[in-house]
């Protein structure tokens, strides 16, 4: 069928983030004649950092245009009633007697209205009409969810769906200082199907939305399988972090667990991959408080070298201390060569840290003495039964979150013709 998708990013090919719609592209591509993705918060003259496939198109929207634009879309939703009929009678008792929500809510519905609007200037060139159905994704179910379903709606065409994918933030209303994510209810009611990343973000939402039950399903994301990493008996353990340093992920944390393990007899060493405003600071208590074992800081590094790394360097242990999550992608990475992971228990996690069968799952509030002992007695394992934990790893990645076959399939599933 000659069908057309439309994918909503934030930066993605440009700049940094959303690496995981780096393998994802290849198969969408695959699937529709033609792709087109539109990044709607880009920096200014934004530069493409990541290949995409000869049937993709690329178009982006500045971030400044779009905050220069803010003060007037809010300013047209002045007094707070009716929203541009967005906000029916759940949306209203939702932001009842909230000043902050109302003005979230305002912001919200004007930064999808200017995206839309740049969204629909940029359309024409592609002759959207000569396809015979379309597809409009939103990578995030948030603000740009909204102006798929918007594009929908706009759009003159004999087939057309409106999809979001729903990870983390986007999805946890609880996870928000106000407890309150915009717009639910009026998502819901004009898309067709919202994919959260984890059986655990399906659960949440149907939990809460049960009328929309049968618009929500589960699409795992997954990473490229380049087979088993390397693992064998060594004086020294090397575990692997991996992420942005922000107050989310916690690997001060991490660190302060690490300090613990002097004196324990444990030969160590400690990677970790990403930066951030904290790095320096992360790399000056490694200094005073980590001496005693080898600590490596690579900062930033592109994904693809990051899966050389693991492929070439052995990794004893991953560790992720976030205190929320959706499905961790870094998480999937490690499983997929077979490293074994200890993780907070939160969010999707528990379905790819499955509890002394693929790593150690540890309570979200833990303290640092409780992960120096996790962290101890996962290394002091023995060498046959750090084995089974890795075959399980590579088991449940294959089955579940290797890329080829979970995007394949996704891409199948959001064609407007079937």
């Amino acid at each position: 069928m000659n069908d057309c998708l439309l994918l909503l990013t934030k930066n993605f090919p440009f700049g940094k983030g959303e690496e995981f719609i780096e393998v994802e592209i290849e198969m969408l591509a695959k699937s529709f004649e033609k792709v087109i993705v539109i990044a709607t918060s880009t920096e200014d003259n934004p530069v493409q950092t990541r290949a995409v496939p000869k049937n993709v198109s690329v178009d982006n929207i500045c971030a400044s245009k779009v905050k220069h634009n803010m003060a007037g879309a809010i300013a047209r939703q002045f007094p707070f009633r009716g929203y541009k009929g967005y906000a029916g009678k759940d949306e209203h008792r939702a932001v009842k007697g909230s000043l902050k929500k109302k003005l979230y809510l305002s912001y919200f519905i004007a930064k999808s209205e200017i995206v839309y609007d740049e969204i629909v200037k940029i359309l024409p060139k592609y002759s959207l009409e000569g396809y015979d159905g379309i597809t409009f994704y939103s990578y995030w179910f948030y603000d740009i969810a909204l102006a798929a379903v918007r594009l929908k709606k706009y759009w003159s065409s004999n087939a057309k769906l409106a999809i979001t994918r729903a990870h983390r933030y986007d999805l946890y209303a609880y996870k928000n200082s106000l407890n309150y994510l915009p717009l639910r209810y009026y998502i819901l009611k004009n898309i067709d199907k919202v994919y959260p990343c984890s059986q655990n973000g399906t659960d949440y939402l149907t939990d809460l939305y049960p009328e929309y039950r049968n618009k929500i399903e589960t699409a795992h994301l997954g990473t490229r399988d380049f087979g088993v990493g390397k693992y064998n008996k060594t004086d020294v353990y090397h575990i692997v972090s991996c992420c942005h340093l922000s107050a989310i992920k916690r690997i001060d944390l991490l660190a302060e667990a690490l300090s613990k393990l002097n004196g324990s007899g444990l030969k160590l060493k400690w990677t970790h991959f990403g930066g951030g405003d904290n790095l320096n600071e992360l790399e000056n208590y490694a200094k005073t408080n980590l001496s005693f074992m080898e600590c490596n800081f690579p900062g930033e590094i592109q994904n693809s070298d990051l899966l050389k790394y693991y492929k070439n360097n052995q990794v004893d242990l991953f560790i992720n201390t976030s205190s929320s999550e959706g499905l961790p992608v870094s998480i999937m990475e490690a499983c997929s060569f077979g490293i074994p992971c200890i993780a907070t228990d939160v969010g999707g996690t528990k379905e790819i840290v499955i509890d002394g069968k693929t790593g150690f799952l540890i309570d979200a509030d833990f303290s640092t003495d409780k992960l120096a002992e996790l962290i101890k007695s996962t290394l002091l394992l023995p060498y046959e039964k750090m084995q089974d934990i890795r075959n399980n790893c590579r088991t449940v990645y294959l089955e579940n979150y290797c890329s080829n076959k979970n995007f394949a399939k996704f891409a199948e599933e959001i064609k407007p013709l079937k």
